[in-house]
């Protein structure tokens, strides 16, 4: 009887939260020229490239809508500043059919039959695959795909939508790769290829950006692990690469910042490494850079991260498991270091203490690649080339 009676109360709550959104947002969504769906607006790489992409057309009217329920807030404010924020958790959490059905059609009649809505684009979001098929091919119908895993959950949904888009956004040769073999393995069409397109990340640089290799301090080496706690980003192996060489060394200290971590506190504190918490102001996070010396990622996959783009401008060297598109930009003893993945965890452990012992070791070659990291993110990361790729695809079509 009381699951009955929730069920009916799920009902008229996600009846009423279509009504809200009809009566608040419909005419918003209506009205703009492009429409973005996103899961989420919390910490995370992949979010900070969905605001970098919308600030890029920020002279266009944008309606963002979030499809999944945000662990924090942190870059909320910044896409409001920008456009229209729609947020359907609270409708799509009732797993109602009916009022699924309901909002729907909403939204596909305020896109459909706006004269207004040029464009709209997806990203990481299975709620904008289950729409796409139904959005007029009037409008311009794009997504973007940070990373393919091997054996991805999401081939049979991203085969699917293919024919149904104009541009599929990679961001790297990788990306692209990883593209033809899928399709080629569930025998999509080959024109369908010509409709992926590489728009690389990017980051914002200052005209003159300051940056001095003797502010380092080698002489008290931190190495940082940020990002968030997943498996796919084995943590673990970053903790018991801490453990040994804190074992070993009195001037290194390890630190971890990010999301999902406090429920691990204990085995981040047990292996000697300082929890930071998630940051979320810049200041604070360019403080960071400029003390951090090394940047570990340990992922099992990785388009190309973010934090590597970031703390590279400030001669961070990454060292990272040579996933994804990572090799793209990172070359071994050249601006960085890259760990052979077909390991178990423990010769991964053990190739990333060998790699951060030989840095300590040589104190002359860790500068150089300090200095060599900071050089190619200023050459290679400017996100002026993003903006302009982003703003010619969206707007200039």
């Amino acid at each position: 009887m009381k699951r009955q009676i929730k069920k009916i109360l799920d009902f008229f709550i996600g009846l009423f939260n279509i009504f809200k959104l009809y009566l608040l947002d419909y005419k918003k969504m209506k009205n703009s020229e492009l429409v973005f769906f996103f899961p989420f607006y919390h910490t995370g790489g992949a979010e900070r490239v969905h605001l970098n992409i919308v600030q890029a057309v920020s002279n266009k009217k944008c309606c963002i809508i979030f499809t999944q329920n945000s662990a924090t807030q942190n870059f909320l404010k910044g896409f409001k500043q920008i456009g229209s924020v729609v947020e359907l958790n609270s409708i799509l959490n009732k797993r109602s059919k009916t009022i699924n059905k309901i909002l729907e059609n909403t939204l596909l009649k305020a896109m459909n039959n706006s004269i207004h809505i040029k464009t709209v684009f997806g990203a990481n979001s299975n709620y904008f695959y289950e729409i796409l098929p139904k959005i007029s091919y009037s409008k311009l119908r794009v997504d973007l795909i940070h990373a393919l895993a091997e054996n991805d959950d999401r081939e049979i949904l991203l085969t699917k939508s293919a024919r149904f888009l104009d541009n599929r956004i990679v961001i790297n040769k990788k990306g692209k790769k990883d593209f033809e073999a899928l399709y080629k393995s569930y025998n999509i069409p080959s024109g369908l290829l010509n409709k992926i397109n590489t728009i690389q990340n990017g980051i914002s640089i200052p005209e003159e950006f300051d940056f001095n290799i003797n502010d380092k301090d080698f002489s008290k080496i931190k190495i940082g692990f940020i990002g968030r706690w997943s498996e796919e980003k084995r943590p673990n192996v970053f903790l018991k690469t801490a453990k040994i060489i804190n074992n070993l060394y009195d001037n290194v200290s390890f630190v971890m910042a990010g999301t999902g971590m406090k429920s691990n506190i204990d085995a981040i504190e047990n292996s000697g490494v300082l929890f930071l918490g998630e940051i979320t102001d810049n200041s604070e996070l360019k403080e960071l850079y400029n003390a951090l010396n090394i940047c570990v990622i340990s992922s099992v996959y990785e388009g190309f991260p973010m934090v590597f783009m970031e703390s590279m401008l400030y001669g961070v060297i990454p060292i990272s498991t040579n996933v994804g598109g990572v090799s793209e930009h990172i070359t071994n003893s050249e601006n960085g270091f890259l760990i052979d993945d077909n390991s178990s965890e423990d010769v991964l452990v053990k190739d990333f203490v060998k790699c951060i012992q030989h840095l300590i070791n040589d104190t002359s070659e860790f500068k150089l690649i300090t200095e060599r990291s900071h050089n190619y993110a200023i050459e290679n990361f400017n996100i002026k080339k993003f903006n302009k790729s982003y703003q010619k695809l969206l707007i200039n079509n």
